[in-house]
């Protein structure tokens, strides 16, 4: 029997493709149809696409960068200062008497301390009653106990009816009470009637802090039926007194006095807790901690390092598998790479040899991994030998070297010219040469790095517009023309860090910058992405209604077809 549908017809006329498409009506599956069309036409959205994720990986690579920055930031921050670098160690003699602890920056040096006495706070004891429910007060009215704590007075109000516990409650509880502690002791049975005894005892230590029953408003005085706590009935067991020693011997006809046992003002940056008052004097010595220094600065090299690191695997290039790292040869990089790099290395701003022991790192034994076959290749190596001695020989100068902040030197050895001040933040650090010219006892004038200098009395300035800007040094009027160096000096974590905040600024950091510009980028991306989407929704459309049309069309030429089958059928059924 002949092939009646449309598809026997079109295979006979046409072309047939090796992939054939079935479905219902016409036979031609053309929702997988339309859906390859469409799909051979998105090639283009999915190169947007594509290259939109390859902006994103290099945002989300550059945001880890940042945040490495800041970590680093916040290290090189931490010791940027001589009072945040150059840690001190306090060491004493005789822990017994007293312990020290020394802050960084505190002065070194060796003392010695006599004890005379320690600070001490006062204790009143009353003569004692046989029971803590012993009633105090059975008046029937209320009556008060007035007392004067280091010279400021209160009352105690005492109800009818209260015991010695509920004195010593009510004492505590006084809202007008300036620091006076009350509790019932139990001496014991042996001490018979007197065996419960009201203690007051003030909180503070000090000549200063007395205790003291004012007889004149107590009205808890023995009379009227109440018991009598009137000045006559307490002992002064334990009086008010303040911590007396001598340092180094002084004052040698008298003692220095503090109110306190924890004195944080004798010696600065030390703190003194005394423990026991002693006939012979305990040493005391502030020296530098050299080991807290260094793993300070190991934690430095660790988070220059960590940056490094990462740096090399954004940038690398295997060529092995011809593979390169996702930011390679990407300019910002670059700029913070070096820029690191340099203020790492370079000498320290403002440093000179002589008369600075130390102007870089190197000298101390940290240099840089020069070997591009290391896998430390850029990052910071410590020779800890090296590095120890240098501690150990001059710690000082290594912590100049490392946290000089800003710190302001005259080279000139004649004492005309000296540094009188700089600002922080505008000043840069560097070696300033200066001139002045004095005549009559005058300072005519004068420049600070080949630059003419503002003249105040006899102060040169440094102008606005150069390195020099509010760097102050003063001239003795001595006539002549002179000449001089000024340093100001800044460390080696003050730099990196002053680098840093330039790399991490919102307003004009390269990375900040650069993250925009991709945020830009990605923008415009996602306005093609939008636009392509469009595009192939309305492809697609046109497509369905095609279609559409097409099997309209193919079925009216099937109901033709099965209509011509029909007729040629009848007409061979006649014949036969």
């Amino acid at each position: 029997m002949a092939d009646t549908t449309v598809t026997g017809l079109t295979s006979r006329l046409y072309y047939q493709p090796a992939i054939t498409f079935t479905g219902l009506g016409s036979g031609i599956d053309s929702q997988t149809m339309i859906n390859r069309l469409v799909e051979v036409e998105a090639r283009q959205l999915k190169r947007f696409s594509a290259w939109k994720e390859e902006w994103l990986a290099k945002i989300e690579a550059l945001s880890a960068l940042q945040e490495k920055l800041r970590a680093f930031r916040t290290t090189a921050a931490g010791m940027d200062s001589p009072g945040e670098f150059q840690v001190r160690r306090a060491s004493v003699s005789d822990p017994a008497v007293l312990t020290a602890a020394a802050s960084p920056g505190a002065a070194l040096g060796s003392h010695r301390l006599l004890i005379q006495q320690l600070a001490r706070n006062e204790v009143e004891v009353h003569q004692g009653l046989p029971s803590p429910d012993t009633v105090v007060n059975g008046s029937g009215t209320a009556k008060t106990l007035a007392l004067t704590y280091a010279g400021t007075p209160f009352t105690v109000n005492v109800p009818s009816g209260a015991t010695l516990t509920d004195l010593a409650a009510a004492i505590n509880a006084s809202g007008a009470n300036p620091g006076v502690q009350a509790l019932v002791v139990d001496l014991g049975p042996a001490a018979g009637d007197g065996r419960f005894r009201l203690m007051l005892q003030g909180r503070d230590t000090g000549a200063a802090n007395t205790i003291t029953v004012n007889d004149a408003l107590t009205t808890l005085d023995g009379t009227d039926n109440t018991l009598n706590f009137t000045a006559a009935t307490f002992t002064e067991t334990q009086s008010a007194a303040n911590a007396r020693l001598r340092l180094n011997g002084y004052p040698p006809d008298g003692w220095i006095e503090r109110p306190g046992n924890l004195i944080t003002d004798l010696l600065p940056g030390v703190t003194l807790t005394l423990t026991a008052a002693s006939t012979a004097e305990v040493s005391l010595s502030v020296s530098p901690d050299t080991t807290a220094m260094q793993e300070k600065i190991t934690a430095l090299v660790q988070g220059y390092n960590e940056v490094a690191a990462y740096i090399r695997e954004l940038t690398k290039f295997d060529p092995v598998t011809k593979k390169a790292g996702l930011l390679l040869g990407n300019y910002v990089v670059q700029l913070v790479k070096s820029g690191l790099t340099q203020a790492a290395t370079g000498n320290a701003p403002g440093f000179a040899s002589p008369p600075d022991p130390y102007l870089s790192l190197a000298q101390v034994g940290i240099t840089t991994d020069a070997d591009p076959a290391s896998p430390t290749f850029g990052q910071l190596k410590v020779d800890e030998a090296a590095l120890s001695a240098a501690l150990r020989e001059r710690p000082e100068a290594v912590g100049e070297l490392f946290a000089a902040a800003f710190a302001g030197v005259s080279d000139d050895a004649t004492g005309t010219i000296s540094y009188v001040s700089a600002l922080p933040g505008i000043t840069k650090p560097g070696i300033y040469p200066v001139t002045a010219t004095v005549q009559g006892g005058v300072l005519l004038g004068g420049t600070i790095n080949g630059h003419p200098a503002i003249v105040s009395g006899d102060t040169l300035t440094g102008a606005a517009g150069y390195p020099e800007y509010g760097l102050a040094v003063k001239v003795a009027l001595t006539d002549g023309d002179h000449a001089g160096v000024v340093r100001l000096k800044n460390g080696l974590c003050g730099t990196l860090t002053d680098r840093l905040d330039d790399l991490l600024s919102l307003a004009t950091g390269p990375v900040h910058v650069l993250i925009r510009n991709y945020q830009d980028i990605i923008s415009g991306i996602d306005d093609k992405i939008e636009l392509e989407t469009r595009r192939l929704e309305a492809y697609r459309q046109r497509l369905t209604e095609q279609f559409a049309r097409l099997e309209a069309v193919l079925g009216q030429l099937n109901d033709q077809a099965n209509y011509l089958a029909g007729q040629i059928q009848k007409l061979n059924n006649s014949k036969s």
